[in-house]
C-alpha cells in the first residue's frame, strides 16, 4: 500500500534550508552596504565601474540598433533595386516562362554566327539585348568560331559577365576555325568568314548544349526544337516564334500548273491563306532577292540530284531564302550536313559573298525541302517594294517617323504590325548629316568610357530631305520621299536603340 505521507519531512527540511540561506544573503547585503557607506572611496569607485558597465551596455545596444536600423535600411535600397530594375530585365519567373512558347510550346532555339572579332562583338551584344528587351521566347546562342586561345578567354569572360547575366536562355558555343579556303590538296589558299556560317549550325547541332545527335541514328535528339538561324547584324524588333498568323503577313505562292510549288505556297497562293506552322519537311524563310541564280550551281549536288531538276519559277518561290531561316532541327541537321558539303563546292566556282546562301538553296533543293517564302519578316535595302516588310512602315506617318523609331518602340506596339527583323546591312543616309553605317561605329561602343551616337534631325523622313551626302559619300544621291523615309526610319531605330543599348551597358557595369 502506498503512504501518502511519504516524504513530507523532507520537503519541511528543503523549505527550513531557503529560509536560512535568504537570511544570509540579506545580512550579506547589508553588511556590503554598510562598509561602503563607511568608505565612500570605494563606494564612488564601486559606483563608477557599474556606470561604466551600463554605459558599455547602452553603447552596445545603441549600436545594434544602429546596425539593425541600417541592416533594414540596405534591405530596403535591395528591395527599392529590385522593384526599380530597368525595364528590360526579366525576373527569374519571366526568364523560366519564356523558354518556349513554339507551336505547341514547342522549343524555340535562336543561334547566330560570328567570328571572334570586336567588330561581330558589339553586333552580338546587340542582338541579345534586342531579344531581351522584346521578350523573344526561346534560347539563344551566339556560335563563335575560329577564336585565338586568348580570344576564346576573352569572349567567355565577356559572355558570363555581360550576357548570361541577362538570361539562363543566353548561350555561347565556340567552335574551330572553319573560314580556310583550300585547294585540291589541302592546302589553305584563301579565307572566306561566311563558311563559318553552315560549319558552325552543324558543329552546334550535334555538340552544343540543349542539342546534341543519336549516333544509331545519325539525327538530332531533340529533332522537334524551332531552330532559327539570324545573322549578327539583325536586330529583332517584333518576336519570331514557328507560328506565322498575322493576316498583314506576305506569303509568297502561285499555281501548281506555273512552277510545281510544295504544298504550302501553292495553298497560301490559291485561298489567300495567311497561317503557316514551321514542322517537320515544312521550313520557313526569309525571301531574297537573288531568285534563281543558285540553278546555275546546282551541279555541286550530282547530276541526279532533285536540285538539277528546280525550275525557275519553284527556285524563285520556294529556294530563294535567307535568313532567318526556320526549320525543325530534324530539317535542320538534314541541311546543315548538306549545306558544308556543298558550300565549298560553290565557292570554288563562285568566289563571291553569295556563295553560302547559295548552296543553303542548293541543299533545301536536294532534299526536297520548299521553303514557305515569307515577304515581310525583314527589311533591309530601302529601295525594295516587293519582297520586304517595307509597306508596313510606309504605312506610319511621315512627320513624326523619327521619332517613332527612336522613342516610341519601347511603349507598348502590340496592335502594330511591324516586320521582326531589321537587318542594317546597307548604308543609310538622308542630307547632309544623318547617317548609320555598322562599319563606321567604334568597335568599343559597348564600354564605359564610349559616347552615345549623335541623333538626327527629328523632321528627317518628312519628305523635307530628298537625297543623301552624308560623310562617306562622295557625291548627292536624290530619292523619294517614300524612300527617305524608310531610309530616316532605319536611321533614327538604330541610333535610338544602340544608345538606349549603350546606356543600359553604362548602368550595369559603370561606376558613376
Amino acid at each position: 500500500m502506498n503512504n501518502p505521507y511519504r516524504g513530507a519531512g523532507r520537503s519541511y527540511n528543503t523549505t527550513r534550508f531557503l529560509l536560512i540561506f535568504a537570511l544570509i544573503i540579506c545580512i550579506w547585503l547589508v553588511a556590503i552596504a554598510t562598509f561602503l557607506r563607511k568608505n565612500p572611496q570605494i563606494e564612488n569607485e564601486f559606483t563608477s565601474e557599474i556606470r561604466k558597465e551600463e554605459q558599455l551596455i547602452a553603447n552596445k545596444i545603441s549600436k545594434g540598433k544602429l546596425r539593425a536600423k541600417e541592416w533594414l535600411n540596405h534591405q530596403k535600397d535591395e528591395n527599392s533595386n529590385s522593384n526599380d530594375r530597368h525595364k528590360w530585365e526579366l525576373s527569374p519567373f519571366e526568364d523560366l516562362a519564356l523558354r518556349t512558347t513554339g507551336p505547341e510550346d514547342t522549343p524555340i532555339h535562336i543561334v547566330f554566327s560570328t567570328d571572334c572579332s570586336p567588330y561581330q562583338h558589339w553586333q552580338s551584344y546587340q542582338l541579345f539585348l534586342s531579344a531581351l528587351k522584346i521578350r523573344q521566347p526561346g534560347r539563344i546562342t551566339r556560335i563563335a568560331s575560329g577564336c585565338t586561345a586568348e580570344e576564346e578567354v576573352s569572349i567567355r569572360q565577356w559572355h558570363d559577365e555581360h550576357i548570361a547575366i541577362l538570361s539562363s536562355r543566353f548561350g555561347l558555343h565556340l567552335t574551330p576555325h572553319f573560314s580556310s579556303v583550300k585547294d585540291e590538296s589541302g592546302n589553305k589558299v584563301g579565307d572566306y568568314e561566311f563558311f563559318n556560317k553552315p560549319y558552325g549550325l552543324l558543329h552546334w547541332m550535334e555538340h552544343g548544349e540543349h542539342m546534341g545527335v543519336d549516333p544509331d541514328t545519325n539525327q538530332p535528339l531533340r529533332h522537334d526544337t524551332i531552330i532559327i538561324l539570324l545573322d549578327p547584324d539583325q536586330m529583332l524588333m517584333m518576336p519570331i516564334t514557328g507560328t506565322f498568323q498575322s493576316s498583314d503577313t506576305i506569303f509568297r505562292g502561285g499555281p501548281k500548273d506555273k512552277g510545281g510549288f510544295n504544298v504550302d505556297t501553292e495553298r497560301t497562293y490559291k485561298e489567300n491563306e495567311s497561317s503557316f506552322v514551321v514542322r517537320h519537311g515544312h521550313p520557313l524563310s526569309q525571301e531574297f532577292g537573288f531568285g534563281h541564280s543558285w540553278l546555275e550551281f546546282a551541279k555541286v549536288a550530282g547530276k541526279e540530284s532533285p536540285a538539277t531538276k528546280v525550275t525557275p519559277t519553284e527556285a524563285d518561290r520556294s529556294y530563294a531564302a535567307g535568313p532567318p531561316y526556320i526549320a525543325t532541327a530534324l530539317d535542320m541537321h538534314a541541311i546543315a550536313q548538306k549545306w558544308v558539303e556543298f558550300v565549298p563546292l560553290v565557292h570554288s566556282l563562285f568566289p563571291e559573298l553569295m556563295a553560302e546562301m547559295y548552296a543553303f538553296s542548293i541543299a533545301s533543293a536536294h532534299l526536297e525541302l520548299p521553303h514557305q517564302l515569307v515577304g515581310s519578316l525583314m527589311i533591309s535595302d530601302t529601295n525594295i517594294d516587293s519582297g520586304e516588310g517595307w509597306k508596313w512602315i510606309d504605312n506610319l506617318p511621315a512627320d513624326n517617323i523619327c521619332d517613332f523609331a527612336m522613342n516610341k518602340m519601347g511603349d507598348d506596339i502590340s496592335h502594330l504590325s511591324l516586320p521582326s527583323l531589321l537587318h542594317f546591312c546597307q548604308r543609310y543616309g538622308v542630307g547632309d548629316r544623318a547617317f548609320f553605317a555598322k562599319k563606321k561605329l567604334p568597335r568599343d561602343f559597348f564600354t564605359c568610357e564610349s559616347p552615345l551616337i549623335e541623333e538626327p534631325a527629328m523632321d528627317i523622313g518628312s519628305g523635307k530631305y530628298l537625297y543623301r551626302k552624308p560623310p562617306f559619300l562622295d557625291t548627292t544621291v536624290q530619292y523619294s520621299a517614300a524612300v527617305e523615309k524608310r531610309e530616316a526610319f532605319v536611321i533614327c531605330r538604330m541610333t535610338g536603340f544602340l544608345n538606349e543599348a549603350a546606356l543600359f551597358f553604362k548602368r550595369k557595369h559603370c561606376n558613376g
